[in-house]
C-alpha cells in the first residue's frame, strides 16, 4: 500500500463557518461548525506535511508544518490550529488550501456547519498531483 495517493492536494473551496449551535453527539461531546483535513498515510514511514492557506484579499498563511505517522489516519481540525503568531484561521472568510507531503498521501476536506437547526456535513476530495 505504499505510494497510495499524491504528493500535493489542492482544495479550492474552504470556508470555516461561525461556531454555530451545539450538535449533540454520543460520547464525544457537542460538536460545533468546523472543517477538517482528513489524511491517510499508508506508507511504512512518517511524512512531513506543509499547508498553505490562500485568501482572496489578504496575504497567505504558509509553512504550517506537521507530521503524519506511518500507516495512520489524521483528522486535522482546522478550527483548532494556532499559528506561530498566536492567530487562528478566520471564520466566515473564503480560502483555499494547498497540502504538500514528502510522501504520497490521500486527502479530503470535510465541513460540519451547525449555524442553523438543520446541520449540514459535506466532504470533498481535493485535486491531487505529484508535480
Amino acid at each position: 500500500m505504499n505510494n497510495l495517493g499524491k504528493n500535493i492536494w489542492v482544495f479550492p473551496d474552504a470556508f470555516l463557518p461561525v461556531e454555530g449551535n451545539p450538535y449533540k453527539t454520543s460520547n464525544s461531546g457537542d460538536q460545533y461548525s468546523h472543517e477538517s483535513l482528513c489524511i491517510v498515510n499508508s506508507n511504512d514511514e512518517s511524512s512531513e506535511l506543509n499547508i498553505i492557506f490562500l485568501f482572496e484579499d489578504r496575504d497567505p498563511i504558509d509553512n504550517f508544518k506537521f507530521i503524519i505517522l506511518a500507516k495512520r489516519s489524521l483528522h486535522l481540525r482546522l478550527d483548532k490550529i494556532v499559528f506561530d503568531n498566536k492567530t487562528k484561521l478566520p471564520r466566515e472568510v473564503p480560502y483555499s488550501i494547498i497540502l504538500q507531503s514528502k510522501l504520497k498521501i490521500v486527502a479530503q476536506l470535510s465541513r460540519l456547519d451547525t449555524t442553523s437547526s438543520y446541520n449540514s456535513f459535506m466532504t470533498s476530495l481535493g485535486w491531487g498531483t505529484n508535480v
